[in-house]
């Protein structure tokens, strides 16, 4: 990739929204980029719950997310799906533009931990949906 469409790539504005299927009032913004990552908030109830990172997979990484909240920080992996297929890296049957879901791996059990809101572990604990702005850490360009 030439600079040229690094630096496009980099200062495109994105708002990608994930919702979950659980809970639809609990949501997913991203909304900054980072060097490694797609940076964003938790929503609930119009509130937000901490800071939520997706981070893309690379050639000996899974996908995968963090949260930090104060002085709490979790991390785990992210699995992909389009439909009911898993995505991941090394396949070829579904491309990245497909993936329509993702479910935050040890999220929900990580987050039981810290707080009692009954809502926000469960939405955590299910799929989310993706937005059609977004996929795979990129914007949907269609």
């Amino acid at each position: 990739m030439d600079f040229y469409l690094l630096l496009v790539e980099l200062i495109k504005p994105i708002n990608c929204i994930l919702i979950s299927e659980e809970i639809p009032e609990i949501s997913i913004i991203l909304s900054e980029r980072t060097t490694n990552a797609l940076k964003g908030v938790i929503l609930y109830e119009d509130k937000i719950k901490g800071n939520f990172y997706t981070h893309r997979p690379t050639y000996n990484k899974d996908t995968s997310w963090s949260f930090e909240r104060d002085d709490l920080k979790l991390r785990g992996d992210a699995i992909l799906f389009k439909d009911d297929e898993i995505w991941h890296r090394n396949q070829k049957n579904i491309k990245s533009t497909e993936v329509n879901k993702v479910l935050f791996y040890g999220l929900a059990s990580k987050l039981s931990k810290t707080t009692n809101e009954k809502k926000l572990i469960k939405a955590t604990s299910g799929f989310f949906k993706i937005g059609n702005e977004c996929y795979g850490g990129r914007i949907n360009n269609v």
